[in-house]
């Protein structure tokens, strides 16, 4: 072993003298600080090299870049083309203001930052935006668009989110699910080119002033929901799940009352009995949300109603009399 250090030797049954002692240790002082203003500092925190195999330390630095790709992967295959995260009232999406004809953002300051994501499971965090003048606008619903630059914009179109292209006219969108990763384009009335910007809600025009507008749910793009987002059902079921093909009518598939199922794909559950039918949603297969569907009086017989279900959701029907006659899920054709 190589002696790094040269200190005085004393003999055993000699005299030390006190100059030589203290040089001794005045030299490993300067050599233990060396040390620490070297591989370390004073909190006795000392540098790890990158580890190159499987019994190697690893250090800060590489556990940080672990944790960024780690993420990264997570956010490319988390739902997309929708907003991740922004401002809610009483658990449900909650991003505009409006006054007369002037829409207000709820994005950043006294509101939560809004975070999207676009086609691709690109995220950004969008701490402002633009108030918008719907002044001279026609009557009908407008779309509200969010551009990654946080500009707020609205559109007389409509948004498509199918596997099957459909057929736009200028200014549609077209989330196309069809390939893995998703596309989305914006028709131009000639082409389809690139379209990163995300739909946040919807605003209605009547009679030159703003009547209601709405808030588009979290982490719900019309194609796959994660078990994050508020599913928003009850009186308007098919209003929170946009766009959901037509049922495929050859490749119905029988279930049973009473019994909870989840669903492979996108689809349609046909429920046809008589008086009080109801049909129970989850995102856990646990906690269901009832969304009922049938008569409740005692007078006539027979009811029958689609209800759509997105891929992964858990569903079951369920009916309060022993007439309970068809119960088929039917896939999407463009599924």
């Amino acid at each position: 072993m190589t002696d790094y250090l040269t200190l005085t030797e004393f003999v055993p049954g000699t005299k030390a003298k006190a100059q030589e002692v203290n040089a001794n240790f005045s030299t490993l002082k300067d050599a233990i600080n060396q040390k620490a203003s070297t591989d370390g500092d004073s909190t006795q925190t000392f540098s790890v090299a990158n580890a190159t195999t499987v019994t190697h330390a690893v250090n800060k630095g590489q556990l940080n870049d672990l944790s960024t790709d780690l993420i990264g992967e997570i956010n490319k295959t988390s739902t997309k083309f929708c907003v991740k995260s922004g401002h809610t009232s009483n658990g449900k999406s909650d991003l505009f203001s409006y006054s007369v004809l002037t829409i207000t953002p709820k994005i950043g300051g006294v509101y939560d930052d809004l975070v999207i994501s676009d086609y691709s499971g690109t995220q950004t965090t969008i701490s402002s935006a633009n108030t918008v003048s719907m002044s001279g606008k026609p009557n009908g619903e407008y779309n509200l668009f969010i551009k990654p630059d946080g500009t707020l914009y609205t559109l007389d179109n409509t948004i498509y989110k199918q596997a099957a292209r459909p057929t736009m006219l200028d200014g549609d969108v077209w989330f196309d699910t069809s390939v893995e990763p998703f596309n989305c384009v914006k028709y131009n009335g000639t082409t389809d080119n690139e379209f990163l910007d995300i739909p946040l809600g919807a605003v209605t025009i009547l009679s030159s002033a703003i009547t209601a507008i709405k808030s588009f749910p979290f982490n719900q793009n019309g194609h796959n929901i994660t078990a994050q987002s508020t599913l928003e059902i009850g009186t308007d079921l098919a209003a929170s799940i946009p766009n959901l093909s037509m049922p495929d009518y050859a490749n119905g598939v029988s279930k049973s009352w009473a019994t909870s199922y989840q669903a492979e794909s996108d689809g349609h559950l046909f429920a046809q009995s008589d008086f009080g039918l109801y049909v129970y949603l989850s995102f856990d297969n646990s906690t269901w949300v009832s969304y009922g569907i049938g008569r409740f009086d005692s007078q006539g017989y027979g009811v029958g109603s689609f209800v759509p279900i997105p891929k992964g959701i858990y569903y079951k029907a369920v009916c309060l009399t022993a007439r309970n006659l068809n119960l088929v899920f039917y896939p999407c054709l463009a599924s």
